[in-house]
Formats: structure tokens, sequence, C-alpha cells
């Protein structure tokens, strides 16, 4: 986990706005011109007082008051087109960085590993980059709208006092840094921790409702609404009691500003008139505090508001800062190729793996060589390096030691997009996107027409029900597939397979959902797809794979048989003779089930 500071933060906000400086130069600009025209308002309106106190004294023609009422008119018309034209900019700026943010959130998340995103919930990853983008729209607001501008307008209001009359400015400027420095104790120190912690809550809930509502089916299978709704009461009570901490120190804090802001409007008519009866200040003078107060006043609460906005805005974006900072476990070389295919060889050269957080190897050294063309089973008991064994093939993970090279390329060297767009996976459970049928099975080859999509659906028998639905092909699938049926899943997985015209061909278990007509159809279409292609299958049913070419049977991550089926099957006191007449005499259903315990206890004392 990286430690992000409040550097960190700044650093992450001025990198976006670095890219456009001449937009941003601008908007400070108008910024500027903003601020300078505030700071003339009470000086304005000081001049139109004394001209008519002028005019009424009988020692000024009322000409003066007039050009004093122009002035004070004008710049207010100046002050709303610079008001008008920084907001537009502001607005158009705003937009597009969040928009960037979006996108480079989701980019970091993409490039995580598989690690990563197993050990992090989707709904919180989500909401974590959703939540970054709200940040720093408040961030930039704060500091480029609502925190920078009232801080310069203060600083002016005091110089511009201070020319007026010292007192007044001194006065003027020590209570503003008092209140200034109280309102950042107070957000920093008594709001600020509570923020954080009503954040995680917050994270921790939007986490808890996008797994609850993602696992669905298994709460309905087992009848368990209520449990689910009464785990969702504890942690929604968590967020509301540490979310209601927060507002109430935030409540606090104004509280505490109000006073200040009171003593101060005290304070300074106390001394303005002190000064004016002692004929060292005019009513002008008078006015002017009074004016300057009026103006600061809203800016200094929104200032208070501001810096709680600013502390909260920064430790909500502090993930998606932590995602820009943190360094993918696996990462291209800055130089690598693109990944070139061949024919298909896969060549495993002293590979020594385990996974993150785990102190004991999965494979301590493995050496194995698939030739072009070859049909590979993998079985085995759970755990034994099956799955471990397909993810290392894909570079999902890297290694520990050792070299896996695909068609003579170290693929720790070359792209990881460019190998795996090379790579066809169907998995054992298919995830299909929240699209329509027609793109889930173009996912791995965008470009491809629809004759394409249809003649590789036909040839993993997907057609066969994408015809009969109302809308075909254009079908939206819902989220991760969860309208279709486990087999149509697999059907349009196979499909998306087909359609890629990978030379290296990878299944778990790809008819593990199906009936046994349609897995009959299924395995045609998969010996006609592997023709002439190098295949890696996962197998759990060990019926599926007697006409593969060689079968690795794997144990503790490591290969104890290796053979054809009829070779393997000639060995009568051999691991998968064992494996395979178990499962024909249905004392186990396949080697993914839960009774792999009895499995391995009937082995060893066979």
């Amino acid at each position: 986990m990286v430690r992000v500071s409040l550097v960190d933060v700044i650093a992450f906000v001025w990198g976006y706005w670095r890219r456009r400086p001449f937009r941003f130069a601008t908007i400070v600009l108008a910024v500027s011109t903003t601020v300078l025209l505030e700071v003339l308002v009470p000086d304005r309106a000081a001049a139109l007082l004394s001209s008519v106190e002028d005019f009424v004294g009988a020692t000024a023609p009322i000409d003066a008051a007039h050009r004093a009422l122009l002035e004070l008119v004008g710049v207010y018309v100046a002050l709303l087109v610079a008001h008008q034209v920084q907001l537009r900019l502001w607005m158009y700026f705003a937009a597009e960085v969040m928009q960037e943010l979006v996108l480079d959130g989701f980019s970091w998340v993409q490039r995580f590993s598989t690690d990563w995103h197993v050990n992090h919930f989707a709904g919180s990853t989500v909401r974590k980059i959703t939540r970054g983008m709200s940040a720093y729209d408040r961030l930039a607001d704060a500091l480029v709208v609502e925190l920078g501008p009232p801080i310069a307008m203060l600083i002016g209001f005091t110089i511009a006092m201070s020319m007026r009359h010292v007192a007044l400015g001194l006065w003027f400027g020590g209570m503003v840094l008092v209140f200034m420095g109280l309102s950042a104790a107070l957000s920093l120190g008594y709001v600020a921790p509570a923020n954080v912690r009503a954040a995680e809550a917050d994270t921790a809930m939007g986490g808890a409702l996008a797994d609850a509502i993602t696992c669905n089916p298994v709460v309905k299978s087992f009848g368990a609404e209520a449990r689910e709704y009464e785990r969702m009461v504890d942690v929604t009570w968590r967020w509301r009691r540490l979310a209601r901490a927060s507002w109430s120190r935030s409540v606090d804090a104004g509280l505490v500003q109000s006073i200040l802001l009171t003593s101060m409007i005290a304070v300074l008519l106390t001394v303005s008139l002190s000064l004016l009866a002692e004929g060292r200040a005019t009513l002008g003078d008078v006015v002017y505090v009074l004016t300057t107060y009026f103006l600061v006043r809203i800016s200094l609460r929104n200032l208070g508001w501001q810096i709680r906005n600013f502390q909260q805005s920064v430790n909500e974006i502090d993930d998606l800062v932590e995602f820009s900072l943190t360094t993918p476990q696996v990462a291209d070389q800055a130089d690598a190729p693109e990944f070139r295919p061949g024919p298909g060889e896969i060549v495993f050269e002293g590979v020594g793996f385990r996974y993150p957080k785990q102190d004991h190897d999965v494979f301590e050294r493995l050496d194995l060589r698939i030739a072009p063309g070859e049909r590979v089973a993998l079985v085995g008991e759970s755990g034994a390096g099956k799955t471990t064994f397909i993810k290392l093939l894909q570079r999902l993970y890297d290694l520990e030691r050792g070299t896996i090279r695909i068609d003579g390329q170290d693929i720790a060297a070359v792209r990881q997009e460019s190998l795996r767009r090379h790579l066809a996976l169907v998995p054992q459970e298919p995830i299909l996107f929240h699209r329509s049928l027609a793109e889930n099975i173009a996912y791995a080859r965008p470009g491809a027409s629809r004759a394409e999509v249809i003649d590789a659906a036909r040839r993993a028998h997907a057609d066969e029900f994408i015809s009969r639905l109302e809308k075909g092909y254009d079908t939206l699938v819902g989220e991760r597939g969860i309208k279709l049926s486990g087999g149509e899943r697999q059907r349009v997985a196979i499909a998306r397979a087909i359609l890629s015209d990978a030379r290296i061909l990878i299944f778990d278990e790809a008819t593990s959902s199906l009936d046994s007509l349609t897995e009959s159809l299924i395995q045609d279409a998969i010996r006609a797809l592997v023709a002439g292609r190098t295949a890696v299958m996962i197998a759990h049913r060990l019926s599926t794979i007697r006409q593969v070419d060689r079968i690795l049977v794997f144990q503790h991550g490591e290969i104890i048989e290796e053979g054809s089926h009829d070779a393997l099957m000639a060995r009568p006191s051999g691991h998968y003779r064992r494996m395979y007449d178990m499962q024909t005499l249905g004392l186990i259903d396949d080697l993914g089930d839960e009774t792999q315990s009895d499995l391995r206890t009937a082995l060893t004392n066979a």
C-alpha cells in the first residue's frame, strides 16, 4: 500500500493542470481580475459616500458624486463580466480534466495484477474512482475558485485598509489571521479525522452493497435475503454513526467561526468609531470598514467551510492518487516489443512460482515443452497447480525464477496485451459484458463482420439459441451474462474463441455446464477448432480428454505422470488410472468436487 501525502495530492492535481498551460493561465488571469475588482468595491463605495458628504457640506459639486457612482457601477459591471468569464472557462476546463481522471483511473486499475483484483471488491474500486472524480471537482474548486481567490482578496483588503488607516489595517489583518488559523486548526485537527473515518465507512458500504448484489443468485439459493439485510444494517449503521460524527464536528466548527466573525465586526466598529471620535478617521473610513466586512464575511465563512471541504476532498481523492503511484505487479519493460505469433510452441524452463503472501512454492522447478499443434490436458486434484499453470501462461503473474517461452519469445519481455491477444481462453465460468451478443462474441476481434460472428456462433452451436431470441444477435446480455444459462454462456465463450483465430487455445473445463447432447456437439466443435493449433485444457471430467495427444497429471506443483489416455490407463497402479476408475464408478463427480479429500485418501491407501 502506498502512503499518500498532501504533497502527492497537490502534485497529482497540478499534473493535470500543467498539461493545459494556456487555458489554466487564462483562468488564473480571470480569477486575479475578479479579486482586484472585489478589492476596489469598498474603496469606490467609500469614495461615493465622501463625495455625497462633500456635496451636502457644500464643499464640492454633485458632479463628483455622479462620477463616483458611475465608477462604482462600472466596477460592479466589470466584476460581473470577469466572474462570468472565470466560471465559464473553469466549467469547460474542469469537465475535461474530470473525464481524463476517470479514464486514467480506469487505465491504472486495468493494469493492476490479477492478485490485486482478487483482493479488492469491484464495487469499492468503482466507488474510489467515481468518488475521486467528485473529490477532484471540489478540491480544484477550493484551490482555484473558492479558497485561493478569497485568501488573495483578504490580503488585498488588508493592504488597502492599511493604506487608508494603519491601525484599522493592523486590526483587520490580525483578526483575519486569527480566524484563518483557528479555522485551519479546527478543520485539520478536529473535523478531518472524522471525515477520514466517514469516507472509509462509505467505501466499505459501497463494497458490501456491490458484493451482496453481485452474489444475489447465491443469496437466493440459500434463502439468505434476511441475513444479508441484517448484514447491511450493521454496515450502514456504522456509516451512519461515523457520518453523523463527521457532520456534527463540521457544525461545531461553524459555530466557532460565527463567534469569531461576530467578534471581528464588533472590534472593527469599536476601533473605527473611536478613531472617528478622535478625528483620526472619516465617515468614509467607517463605511469602508463596514463594506469590507460584509464583503469578506461571506468569504471568511466560506473559507472555513472550504478548508474543511479541501481536507475532505484530499481524503477522498487519496485512493485515486494511490492508484497513480502504485506500480503494477506485472509491468512491461519500457521498450518491450509486441508479441509475434508463431506456430504455438510453449516451453517452461525451470519455472518457480509462489503467490504473494504465501510461504510455499506452487512450482519449485517446472520444465515442460508443448509442441506446436499439440493438444495437452492438465489433470489433478484441486490445488495441484493446473490453474496456476494457465495463469502463468497468460502472464497474469510474474515468475519467481525461470522462463516461459512461446514461439521462442520470453513472455516476460513482450507486451502483455499483445501476448494475450494471441491466446484464446474459454473459462469454466465465462463472464459476458452487458452488451449485445454480437459484441460479446466479437470481443476477441472487434473488427469482425456480422457474417463472421454468425459463422463462429454456428460452429459453437450458439446460433441455435441466439436465433430464437427476439432481437437475435442484438440481444443485450445482463450484467456478467446472468440472463443466459451456464451452457449458453459457455457456447458464447467458445464462439468468441473460435472468432479470435488464436494459435494457442486454453480451455478450463469448457463443457462443464452443458447437457450431454450439447456437450457432444461442443466436443465436436472443439475438436474442429483445435485442429492444427496448440490447445491446453484443464479437465475435471476425465472422460472429455481421451482424444488429446498428451495428459499431464499434476500433484503438489509437479508433473507426476504424462502420456496419452491409453498409455496412462495401461498403468494399473498409476495415479491417472485410479482417478479415472473412481470417476467411472461414480465415487467422485469430477476433480473439482469437494470430495477430493476422499480421493487423496483412496489414492494414498491404494
